[in-house]
């Protein structure tokens, strides 16, 4: 239980630095999501310490390739949204976060965690169009939803883990 909060408020922390860089500079640095892949190694690294049965090699290596997948999936939403619109939808570092948080959540709560920030995000689109705030086309910091879907995916499987003890 004290593991899974440490390990919550890092994810927290980690996450909330991530979020306020990319909304004053929509940029992430490499810096921050090192510590964010590192720290999610250690995370899985302790879960199969503290559980016999759950094998920490096999984990890792099963969420380095969703993370893969992840990735490719990403960058896919990206590239194809430039070639139709001539702009990128997604940046880089949204890219990576996306794929990095995979090693903490694994691929459907990953995925989980894309569509929450993809539906966040289309409110405070719409928001923006709405109230004219927005011009078209107009790009704005895309991690802090990301942040906001993972930790929300995150809460929801430690919840569904608590319920099932």
């Amino acid at each position: 239980m004290a593991i899974i909060l440490f390990f919550t408020l890092i994810l927290l922390c980690i996450l909330t630095f991530i979020s306020i860089e990319d909304w004053k500079t929509m940029l992430i640095s490499e810096n921050k999501l090192i510590i964010f892949a590192i720290s999610g190694f250690i995370y899985l690294t302790f879960l199969g310490l503290l559980n016999e049965k759950v094998n920490s090699i096999d984990l890792i290596v099963n969420n380095i390739f969703s993370t893969i997948i992840i990735f490719i999936i990403m960058y896919s939403i990206s590239h194809i949204s430039y070639k139709v619109i001539g702009i990128n939808s997604l940046g880089i570092g949204d890219i990576k976060i996306s794929s990095i948080s995979t090693i903490w959540l694994g691929i459907e709560l990953s995925l989980l965690s894309i569509g929450i920030s993809f539906f966040l995000s289309a409110i405070y689109s719409l928001y923006g169009k709405l109230s004219k705030s927005f011009t078209p086309f107009q790009q704005y910091p895309f991690a802090p939803f990301l942040s906001i879907g993972i930790f929300c995916s995150w809460i929801i499987d430690k919840i569904q883990a608590f319920k099932s003890l």
